[in-house]
């Protein structure tokens, strides 16, 4: 099988999409394309002093560590890997053809909070991590993508199932540093009567792409999925989340908020797709990106698909602004200044998708 990626790799290119100015530029592929050639690492990082207070269950670096407890499992390779990802483009068939270190985890009962970090190297590092949530499971799956300033580059793929009645939380850190460049792909299928929140934080590198794929493939099943994003001055992040009503009475509820900052890169995107076996679903995708600075580039791009005759409800919707002047006066008028100002609406802006909260971080420490 890694052969037939390597070749698919070799063949297929970065994207699909037609060549025109409203899609291409949402990923700078050059950063990538530019690094494919570097070395498998032979060092890892440690685990940055914004995460220190964590103790990880399961840590992804050169190869994987685990501790096992009650209504946890763990194995020390993910089983049938890329079986639910299409392998499409050339990222993709990359790291189908070059990961090195993965796992699988199969929660059951009351499993509580359980943390799985993924660090990354000085050089090309890939994981690969299976996940299955057997039903009327209930906690909460933290995944940490984590990756050192430098010329690097990581790979990081989840592929998850949550079965019939379980009630998850699945969540998502990507802290990439300034210079690095990092591929973060996850899809998750949620069966019949479950319902999973998705939290997830973004803060990328030199180029980040991370993309977050549900589908809500049982009859009732539902999604609650919140998103923060922050493009710091000389990086650029292209986060997607996307939504596939495939059950009838499904619900899903995807929003999401991203502020681009100084010189810095944010395109927040995503669609909501009802299929046509999706009778009286209902889903909604909402996305809002501020910009602070002249230079600064965001784009917030919501896309609906309907095709079922019977729907509950179907929304989109789309906010970029630059900072409302009268927004600022109404801080300085308090005894802020402009810095202090937006530093505030930026924690706002990280806060919203409740993650930072929950691991008990400091916003603005990330950036």
């Amino acid at each position: 099988m890694r052969q037939k990626y390597l070749e698919l790799f070799r063949s297929l290119p970065f994207q699909h999409v037609a060549d025109t100015p409203t899609v291409r530029h949402y990923t700078d592929w050059r950063v990538f394309e530019e690094r494919l050639g570097l070395p498998h690492s032979e060092t890892e990082l440690e685990v940055p002093p914004q995460l220190s207070h964590i103790r990880p269950h399961v840590r992804l670096g050169l190869g994987a560590s685990y501790v096992t407890r009650e209504g946890v499992k763990v194995f020390g390779e993910p089983i049938e890997p890329m079986s639910t990802i299409e392998v499409a483009d050339k990222m993709t068939a990359y790291h189908a053809a070059s990961w090195r270190a993965g796992a699988h985890l199969e929660l059951e009962g009351e499993f509580g909070n359980l943390y799985v970090i993924s660090l990354g190297g000085e050089a090309y590092m890939g994981h690969h991590l299976t996940l299955k949530v057997r039903g009327g499971a209930s906690g909460n799956v933290y995944f940490l993508d984590v990756l050192p300033d430098g010329r690097n580059l990581k790979t990081f793929f989840i592929e998850g199932a949550v079965e019939e009645k379980a009630s998850v939380g699945i969540h998502l850190l990507s802290l990439h540093s300034p210079g690095s460049a990092a591929f973060t792909l996850g899809k998750f299928l949620i069966y019949d009567g479950a319902e999973v929140t998705s939290r997830s934080l973004v803060v990328g590198g030199k180029m980040s792409r991370v993309q977050l794929d549900y589908v809500v493939k049982g009859e009732g099943a539902k999604l609650k999925a919140f998103a923060s994003s922050a493009g710091r001055s000389g990086t650029k992040t292209d986060f997607v989340l996307n939504s596939y009503n495939v059950g009838a009475y499904s619900e899903v509820i995807v929003a999401g908020r991203g502020a681009a900052l100084d010189k810095g890169y944010l395109s927040l995107r995503g669609s909501a797709i009802v299929e046509e076996s999706a009778r009286q679903a209902s889903s909604e995708i909402e996305l809002q990106v501020i910009m602070l600075g002249e230079e600064a580039r965001g784009f917030a791009v919501p896309v609906l698909e309907i095709h079922s005759g019977e729907v509950a409800k179907g929304n989109h919707s789309a906010g970029i602004s630059h900072v409302a002047a009268e927004h600022l006066f109404y801080l300085s008028s308090r005894g802020l200044s402009r810095k202090e100002a937006e530093r505030l609406m930026v924690s706002g802006i990280l806060g919203f998708s409740g993650l930072a909260e929950e691991l008990n971080l400091d916003p603005l420490e990330l950036l």
